[in-house]
């Protein structure tokens, strides 16, 4: 069938009215948002004014994740180095290590001991894997992983770290045995993989928040990539780098700061992948990370997906 050119639509100028189109629904929806944080208050409805979380400093539970990383670090490479007793140490002096399928040991000294004969066996050459950090509080954090090395391999389902007396230890560890090897196994894995990932994370994380707090919109920007996804409910969805940087703006512009992260959770997935979720408060409204996968590009940490909920607007 024969078109007349003259009918046919500019097709690019569809697709940038369609940009247009919705990028002025995206600032109305900010408008709106932001007007309804300083504006009169409902009938028969107290809004809250007041910010979550603001006992704690904006990167606080971050820089708990870091030492956390740091102490958990510290004891793989001493067991690494044969040095059960020093392991032993990292350990609360009433704590208790419930070990699948061998059983518990109460105290210290008795998981000094147990360290101390499990390497005199032969064992070395561990490995954590898919390390999970949680943040509960300042000082206690929870650690899972998968767990390899020359004897076998298994699953720890919790290490609780706690800060007592200005000292990271460990008063509660929960790990099973999955598989005895027949024989001795060279693992080729760097041993620390996984917490290197998640502490360029973490700090990739810091770097970005004190952005948005500093206002520094380019900040804000740079840390996604090209084609990344912002999930910013009840907002529109947003895709790309550019749409997503005037996300940002219009809400900075708006008068957010003090962005918090609260109880954050991070996990290495896979190799140079790493999911966040957290808690979040800033002076405007509080919500929910649900998702932000980073991905290691180009040798710099950044955001692929991100997605987060408001809550509750103050």
């Amino acid at each position: 069938m024969h078109h007349n050119n003259n009918e046919q639509p500019n097709l690019s100028l569809k697709i940038m009215m369609m940009y247009l189109n919705k990028l002025m629904v995206l600032t109305g929806v900010f408008t709106l948002f932001i007007g309804s944080c300083v504006g009169q208050e409902p009938k028969n409805q107290k809004i809250k004014t007041a910010q979550n979380y603001i006992e704690q400093p904006p990167l606080a539970h971050h820089q708990v994740a870091l030492e956390v990383l740091t102490a958990s670090k510290k004891w793989i490479e001493e067991f690494n180095k044969g040095k059960g007793e020093k392991c032993g140490k990292s350990y609360a002096k009433n704590a208790y290590m419930r070990v699948i399928p061998v059983g518990g040991k109460n105290g210290n000294k008795n998981i000094s001991q147990f360290w101390i004969d499990f390497i005199k066996s032969g064992a070395s050459n561990l490995v954590y894997t898919d390390v999970n950090v949680a943040v509960i509080h300042e000082k206690q954090v929870l650690l899972s992983a998968n767990w390899q090395m020359n004897v076998g391999r298994g699953v720890i389902y919790q290490e609780k770290w706690e800060k007592v007396n200005g000292t990271w230890v460990i008063t509660y560890d929960d790990f099973e045995i999955l598989e005895h090897f027949r024989a001795p196994k060279t693992i080729q894995t760097d041993p620390l993989a996984s917490h290197k990932a998640l502490e360029g994370v973490i700090k990739a994380s810091m770097h970005w928040t004190t952005g948005f707090n500093t206002q520094n919109i380019q900040t804000c920007s740079d840390g996604y990539t090209k084609n990344a996804t912002l999930n910013p409910s009840p907002f529109p969805e947003v895709i790309g780098k550019k749409g997503i940087q005037t996300f940002w703006t219009e809400l900075i512009k708006g008068g957010a700061k003090n962005l918090i992260y609260h109880s954050p959770t991070f996990t290495s997935v896979a190799e140079n992948r790493v999911v966040l979720s957290s808690n979040w408060s800033m002076n405007i409204g509080e919500g929910k990370i649900y998702q932000e996968k980073w991905i290691l590009k180009d040798g710099k940490w950044l955001l692929d997906y991100d997605d987060f909920q408001v809550l509750k607007q103050y």
